[in-house]
Parts: structure tokens; sequence; C-alpha cells
């Protein structure tokens, strides 16, 4: 009697997600299996975990399981992954890393996949594996990669940029039937375009609105293409239906936030956005000032920062009626 067989590389697939996860749970960190969706280019949710409080810093993983690595003269190895796995990464709003596990050494080396770029209408994108870049060796580098992205696009981190994207909303508004339909914008119109877009859909989900109406970012440039049988940056003749389509969405995240800030208690981490939304009232802006600027010790480390790298000019004065020392 015949029975069904499972091919080798599921058992090394299988195997290799096994060994990742006890690895990253050996490092406090919590490993789910993402089940059934290997086939999408992820296979695990990852979240970080710092002095035993779960910290909701998540993370999604690929693994590639090897029964054996074979390594260039110079240390490396490169796995082929499909291009619309690549896409989904891109997709993706938290960090993507991709482990590469030899089930038969039991070593794990990481990469950070989105650092490789695609050729033009390639079909794959190879990622690149280094020896040296094991999770035993360098657990702590992946960790201060992850804590950088973290820092650089937290939830919050989005609300410190509303002033500087409300002006570029402003500026955007009077491109509006501005330009020739059939010229492209410059460089610098067509980078704010492509910056504001971003900034209204990470905006409306810190506030949680839908972004499910809104198209992609890509579907812009493809429709501009596709009518003006150029790709480079969007024509103005697009960019006409892109900026009113995304204003309505734009202005009721930022009309919502700027009810959220006025309702709240006021703090030393909300003091940005309150006096950037008392200015547009016309009203003079409080200052909430941080508690450090009173502080010998901080002042202290500051100065040796500087002093220890040549760069020290002025000592920081603790006494506000004192002048900066030199």
């Amino acid at each position: 009697m015949q029975l069904p067989q499972t091919p080798s590389t599921d058992k090394t697939g299988d195997l290799a997600v096994s060994l990742c996860q006890v690895a990253f749970e050996k490092r406090d960190c919590k490993f789910r299996r993402q089940d059934g969706r290997s086939d999408f280019g992820i296979d695990a949710e990852i979240e970080i975990v710092e002095k035993n409080s779960v910290t909701g810093r998540i993370l999604k993983a690929q693994v590639k399981g090897q029964a054996e690595t074979e390594w260039t003269d110079n240390g490396y190895v490169l796995v082929p992954v499909s291009i619309t796995t690549y896409n989904l990464w891109k997709a993706l709003p938290v960090p993507i890393v991709a482990l590469l596990c030899n089930v038969k050494t039991e070593s794990i080396y990481w990469s950070l996949p989105l650092a490789r770029v695609p050729k033009r209408s390639a079909d794959t994108v190879a990622l690149r594996f280094e020896k040296d870049q094991s999770l035993e060796g360098s657990f702590e580098l992946l960790m201060s990669f992850l804590r950088s992205w973290f820092d650089a696009f937290s939830q919050d981190n989005i609300l410190l940029e509303v002033p500087y994207f409300h002006g570029v909303f402003t500026y955007l508004s009077e491109l509006v039937g501005f330009g020739d339909p059939w010229a492209m914008l410059d460089e610098e119109y067509d980078t704010k375009c492509r910056l504001f877009y971003n900034h209204v859909i990470q905006l409306r989900l810190r506030l949680g609105l839908s972004c499910a109406d809104l198209p992609s970012i890509d579907e812009w440039y493809i429709r501009s293409a596709s009518t003006w049988h150029d790709t480079p940056h969007l024509f103005y003749g697009t960019f006409d239906e892109f900026f009113p389509y995304t204003r309505p969405y734009y202005e009721e995240a930022f009309g919502i936030l700027r009810n959220r800030v006025a309702n709240a208690r006021s703090l030393f981490e909300n003091q940005e956005l309150r006096n950037f939304f008392a200015k547009l009232d016309g009203h003079i802006p409080t200052t909430f000032l941080d508690p450090r600027i009173d502080s010998q010790p901080f002042a202290r480390q500051f100065d040796h920062r500087l002093e220890k790298r040549g760069l020290l000019k002025y000592r920081q004065a603790t006494d506000p009626k004192k002048t900066p020392l030199r």
C-alpha cells in the first residue's frame, strides 16, 4: 500500500524554522510560526522582549533551510527569492529579516533583504548571507539594526513629522492646475509627492483610520506612465488627479489629530504639536521645557561627549541666568 510522501525539502525547511525558533527564544524573543504562509514569503513573526517585558516591536522573518551551505572563497552565499516575495516584503510596515539555517551544523545566518535592489525586469533577487554574520556571533548587531529601524519608523515618530508635512501639503496644494498636463513634475515636486503620500497613509494608520480606498503610490505612477507614455516622474495631468483624490483623506486625519491634541493633557512629549496647532490658530505657543534643561549631570555628560571628539566650544550653563562658559 502506497502512502503520501513528504519531500526532503519540506523536512529541511521545517527543521530550519524549528532551529530558528529555539535560537530566538533562547535570546528571550517571542517567535510565532506563520503556519501555512511560507509560500508567501513569511515564515515567522518575532517580537523583541526587553527586561522580560514584551515591547510590541514586531519583525517578520523568512527562513531558508539548507542541508549544506556552499560558501564562496569570499565567505558569502547568494540565495534567490522571487520578485513577488520581495515586493511583499517592501509592502509590509514592519522590518523584514531573512534567516539562512544550515540544519546539519545548526548554524543560522541573517540578512536584511530589502538592502538588496533587484535589477529592472528581473524575476528574482539574490539575498546575500555573510559567513561572519551568524546569529551566534552577531546577534547584537542585528538588534542594533532593528532598534534603528523602530526608532526611525515608530508610530510616535510619525506625529513629529506632522508640522513638516502640513507645509508640504500647503506647498503641493498650490500646484494643482498649475502645470502643463503633458509635462512631468521636476524632481523636487515628485519627491515631495512620494513622501507626502507615505505620510498620509502612516498618519491614518496611526489614528486607526482605513486606507483601503487609497491606491498604492506605485499604482499612481503606473497610471501616469500608461497615460503619458513616460516613467521617471508623475505628470502634471496625473498629479491633478492624485492630489485632489488624496486631499480629503489627509484632511480627515489632520482634523482628528488636531482634536485629540486639543483634548490631551499638556506634556513635554506633545508640546511640539500643541505649539504647531496654536500657531495655526493665531495663538502664542506655550513651551513646556524638558526638565533636563536644569540637570547638571545631563550637561556634564553631553559636554564630555563633545570633549572626547575635540568639538566642545561652550560648556553648558546649568543656571538659566548665566551665559555659556567657554
